[in-house]
C-alpha cells in the first residue's frame, strides 16, 4: 500500500509529465534525485515530499484525521555566460505552477494546498547553474488509524 503523502507526490509527477510540458521533457521530471544532473540534462524538475506536519482530529469528519504534507517542486536550469539560470528556469516554474493550479484536489487526494515559499539558489559548478524551488502544503485526510 501507498500513504497518500506519496500518492500526492506521485500525482504531481503525472501531472507535469502527462501532457508533456513544453518547458520541460517528461523524461527529466524526476520524482526523487539521487545524484547530480548533468549540464545536458537541464532544464529538470524534482518532486521530493518535505515534512508532514502532525495531524489534526478530522473536526465533524468523525473517525477522520486532516494532515498536511509538504511537497518542494525544484527545478534546475543552466544559462550561458552572462544570462540568468533563474530567467531559464522561470518558464518550467510557471507551467508546473499552472498544472498543479489547474488541479489542485489532485483528482480527489487532496482538498487543495496553500502556496509555500520560493527559494532561488545558484549552485557551484563549472556551468552557469541554478535551482528554484516552490514549496506547496497538501491538505488531505485519512482515517484514525491509517496514513493511506
Amino acid at each position: 500500500m501507498t500513504s497518500k503523502a506519496e500518492s500526492i507526490a506521485q500525482a504531481v509527477v503525472a501531472a507535469l509529465t502527462s501532457p508533456a510540458m513544453t518547458s520541460v521533457p517528461a523524461a527529466r521530471i524526476y520524482r526523487d534525485l539521487q545524484g547530480a544532473l548533468a549540464a545536458g540534462d537541464l532544464p529538470a524538475i524534482v518532486v521530493e515530499l518535505g515534512d508532514e506536519i502532525a495531524p489534526d482530529p478530522g473536526g465533524t469528519l468523525i473517525g477522520r484525521k486532516m494532515r498536511r504534507v509538504e511537497l518542494r517542486l525544484q527545478t534546475v536550469a543552466a544559462a550561458s555566460l552572462g544570462s540568468s539560470p533563474y530567467a531559464a528556469a522561470d518558464p518550467a516554474v510557471v507551467e508546473a505552477h499552472n498544472r498543479i493550479a489547474a488541479d489542485p484536489t489532485l483528482g480527489g487526494l487532496a482538498f487543495g494546498y496553500d502556496e509555500g515559499d520560493t527559494q532561488r539558489q545558484r549552485e557551484d559548478a563549472e556551468k552557469n547553474i541554478g535551482s528554484v524551488t516552490k514549496a506547496y502544503v497538501f491538505q488531505f485526510h485519512t482515517t484514525e488509524a491509517s496514513i493511506e
